[in-house]
């Protein structure tokens, strides 16, 4: 009991002790007699104070960042966004360009008095059919020639509404008749033509036979298709491989096509 009074004495001896320093200070202060020893303890603490208050300047600033970053990333969204919006629709000014370049082109080269469908490549395994994406719903028919400019690309040999298939000269089951001119030689007038012969897909590519054996025909010479199924002159390619048997009446060879057929992008289908 005696030790816990003790304690008890102390600690307000203590508490009376601290108000009694406490208002000894504030008169001392009150007079200005504590003024040095006010400005050195705030010299002495002011560096500390003034990074304490940077770094909670920065810790401030480096939370904020992550209150901001939801917004940071709805911008970023809406940005991307429109720009995608934005490369799409010159995507699309591009396509259009294009087309009506080619349009033009097509129209300057063949018929002007003919109308032509504007038609997309569609890519496949086939080496001897290919797949365009018009169809009926265009009013494409089976039969209707398929070029690019003069160049002969091949007949249209099914539909259906919104695509059609093209035999191209590579088909076995092509067989077109041709006229052969010199390969100098543009004009396909029946002076400049060097010999009739018929063309047709194979295995090998495209054959070309009954070329006369007498005529001067070379190897290089452009071949033209002139037949009744197609209409007018085509271009088709250029003569390879020439070969002349002395038992036979006729020379045979092989058509280097104009065209890359696996490289085309777009195709007109004439259907007038």
């Amino acid at each position: 009991m005696k030790n816990s009074s003790s304690k008890v004495e102390n600690s307000n001896i203590a508490i009376y002790l601290s108000l009694v320093l406490a208002i000894v200070f504030l008169l001392m202060d009150g007079f200005g007699n504590l003024a040095g020893l006010r400005n050195g303890i705030s010299f002495t603490f002011e560096p500390i104070s003034f990074q304490a208050n940077s770094a909670g300047t920065k810790v401030g600033e480096y939370f904020q960042t992550f209150v901001n970053l939801g917004a940071f990333r709805k911008e970023f969204n809406d940005l991307k966004i429109k720009s995608y919006e934005n490369e799409t629709q010159y995507a699309n000014y591009l396509i259009l360009k294009n087309e009506n370049e080619a349009l033009k082109k097509q129209i300057a080269l063949g018929n002007k008095g003919s109308k032509y469908i504007l038609a997309n490549v569609l890519r496949d395994d086939n080496v001897d059919i290919l797949l365009i994406d018009q169809g009926s719903e265009s009013d494409i028919r089976q039969g209707d020639v398929v070029s690019v400019g003069n160049v002969f690309v091949g007949i249209v040999s099914s539909v259906d509404l919104k695509g059609s298939s093209v035999r191209l000269p590579s088909n076995e089951s092509s067989h077109l008749e041709v006229v052969v001119l010199k390969s100098e030689s543009d004009n396909v007038a029946k002076a400049n033509i060097l010999s009739d012969a018929v063309v047709s897909g194979s295995a090998e590519g495209i054959k070309i036979e009954n070329i006369s054996m007498n005529s001067s025909v070379a190897n290089g010479d452009i071949v033209y298709i002139n037949d009744s199924k197609v209409g007018g002159y085509f271009a088709l390619g250029y003569i390879v491989g020439l070969s002349s048997n002395p038992a036979s009446t006729y020379k045979t060879a092989f058509v280097s096509p104009i065209l890359d057929y696996d490289n085309l992008m777009q195709v007109f289908v004439k259907v007038e």
